[in-house]
């Protein structure tokens, strides 16, 4: 077996399928499953077991006849994903409808992102933007009501918060911004994705963990810590645009295919589409050609007057190398440092795999051993922060 011949798969493979399912990793490394029992084990791959001749041709029939199927289930799937790659391409160029219709974000989302960007940010100025946004409403509703921020009046009572005005004030404009740029990208995140439902468990704490290290690297920089913190969580917007519109597209297609074959009673190609899913493979290539860039388009969409984020994103998409102490080279290294990190909890990556990748992002001083210490993966919003 050559398998150690074999170049290991580049940290960001690994990263992109763990995304998708963990178990694509492990075939990668050429780790096996639990349980799974090796050919040579198995009782096809023992030598000493002879086959009788009939038995053999019989076996290498099937094999033919599965190769056939397969070649034939292939260039189906491979047909309904060429159709779904123009339609997705042209859907991407609608960077109005993709915000509105696809994420589900409002117009003014970037007038909310500039009014807390400001130092003069206050609930007075946040207030009526915020208002515009039921949904928004109603998290911040949740988040304030729960134990970390719950207020008892002068008799102990709990103080149940009902209006938006009260939630903004205990929140406090700190911890909105923090929050407020998380709770746009959880709006944003893909819900359905089956057959893989791990994407969004993986994608939320991806999302978190990037920003949340650059924000640390940033303060590290001298650099604005809240735009590198909003820069990095808005810059996956774009990864949810691709997986949301995938799974859409591809369930649009594979029903009108179906319905086609019926009307012209095609049954070997109809079987055949039945079998087809989603292909992982497909949507990995999808987000490495087109997430950033999505990223990019979205945030200069948003006109952002007073939180200078787009451009650094649209370097990072136009893979322009970046320079130190930069918002795009701290997005870089926290992108790094989380995948790394995401991957190491799962035993998905060696620590002498690591060294150059550190190496070639030139973190602060000390900055890796400071990461260590901080949980990257839950928002850091401060209890019961009184505001002034």
């Amino acid at each position: 077996m050559t398998m150690g011949a074999t170049t290991p798969p580049t940290i960001d493979d690994r990263f992109e399928n763990m995304i998708i399912s963990p178990e694509r990793v492990l075939e990668m490394l050429g780790r096996r499953k639990v349980g799974e029992v090796s050919f040579e084990q198995s009782e096809q791959g023992d030598a000493r077991r002879l086959l009788l001749r009939v038995e053999k041709v019989a076996i290498e029939n099937k094999r033919l006849q599965e190769k056939t199927e397969a070649s034939y289930l292939e260039s189906v799937s491979h047909h309904l994903h060429e159709i779904l790659l123009g339609e997705l391409t042209e859907q991407l160029s609608y960077t109005d409808e993709l915000v509105q219709n696809v994420l589900n974000l409002p117009e003014n989302i970037g007038e909310l992102l500039d009014a807390l960007s400001v130092k003069a940010c206050s609930v007075s100025k946040l207030e009526p933007i915020a208002a515009t946004m039921p949904w928004l409403y109603d998290e911040l509703i949740v988040v304030v009501n729960t134990p970390q921020f719950r207020r008892k009046d002068s008799r102990g009572r709990i103080i149940v918060v009902e209006t938006l005005r009260t939630a903004l004030s205990f929140l406090g404009i700190e911890n909105l911004r923090t929050l407020i740029p998380s709770l746009i990208l959880k709006r944003a995140m893909p819900q359905i994705t089956d057959p893989y439902p791990l994407i969004k468990q993986k994608l939320t704490p991806y999302t978190t963990g990037v920003a949340i290290t650059a924000k640390r690297l940033a303060a590290l920089t001298d650099l604005n810590k809240n735009q590198a913190y909003t820069l990095a969580m808005l810059s996956n917007l774009g990864r949810c645009v691709v997986t949301r519109l995938y799974f859409k597209l591809f369930d649009k297609i594979q029903l009108h295919l179906l319905q086609e074959c019926q009307k012209d009673k095609e049954q070997k190609r109809h079987e055949a589409l039945l079998k087809v899913a989603p292909s992982a493979n497909h949507l990995i290539a999808l987000q490495q050609e087109f997430a950033d860039a999505i990223s990019a388009d979205i945030l200069e969409w948003m006109h952002l007057m007073r939180l200078p984020i787009a451009e650094p994103m649209r370097a990072c998409a136009d893979k322009v190398p970046a320079q130190p102490k930069t918002l795009s080279k701290v997005l870089h290294q926290a992108r790094t440092y989380t995948q790394i990190r995401m991957l190491h909890q799962l035993k998905l990556v060696e620590m002498k795999e690591v060294k150059p990748l550190f190496m070639e992002q030139r973190y602060p001083a000390g900055a890796l051993e400071k990461l260590k210490t901080i949980d990257i993966f839950t928002l850091p919003l401060v209890k019961n922060e009184e505001n002034h």
